[in-house]
């Protein structure tokens, strides 16, 4: 295994105990703590691997994946390969996890312009005025085009709010925010 895929290279503060590496590391990359029971050094070997696997080379990527392939649990094995592989060949955004400090920052950054802009213009998606929306539309049998741009605005806005909380979480859960080869 290449020294790279080690917990040391992960943007957390993690303690010393497996059983709460592993608990952890299970929130951070969404996967059920069930998978984890009597999960050791290998599982968060395997956690860390997933969780780097979009900054390694090739060769580091090949023993990344030998590493998760040696799990015995299937169910955990399919899971994070299939993350480890969506993160980087298919949408970064899938796994913040694996986002870099860099990276975090500017979606922040992003997100909270958006927000900052639809604030200005006074856009807001309000549980009130879409059930005002909903109402209106259920009471004439149909939803005026103007309802619809309304609907597909609340959503944006919506959509852009929570992924702003998203990447805020995660930057907050990066309590240190190491200068490795990765990060």
């Amino acid at each position: 295994m290449t020294k790279l895929i080690s917990i040391a290279n992960l943007p957390y503060n993690l303690s010393a105990s497996r059983a709460a590496q592993l608990s952890v590391l299970s929130e951070i990359i969404g996967i059920k703590k069930e998978l984890l029971k009597r999960g050791g050094q290998l599982e968060i070997d395997s956690i860390c691997a997933t969780i780097l696997y979009r900054h390694l080379t090739q060769k580091q990527r090949v023993d990344a994946m030998v590493l998760i392939r040696s799990l015995s649990n299937p169910i955990l094995k399919s899971k994070l390969i299939t993350k480890a592989l969506d993160a980087t060949y298919l949408n970064p955004q899938w796994g913040i996890w694996s986002m870099t400090n860099d990276e975090l920052q500017a979606d922040k950054d992003f997100h909270e312009f958006i927000d900052s802009f639809a604030s200005y213009i006074g856009l807001s998606a309000s549980g009130l005025g879409v059930k005002e929306l909903i109402d209106s539309a259920r009471s004439n049998q149909k939803l005026a085009k103007g309802g619809i741009v309304m609907l597909v605005i609340w959503g944006t806005v919506a959509f852009n709010k929570s992924e702003l909380n998203k990447v805020s979480k995660e930057i907050n859960n990066r309590t240190i925010m190491l200068t490795s080869e990765l990060y």
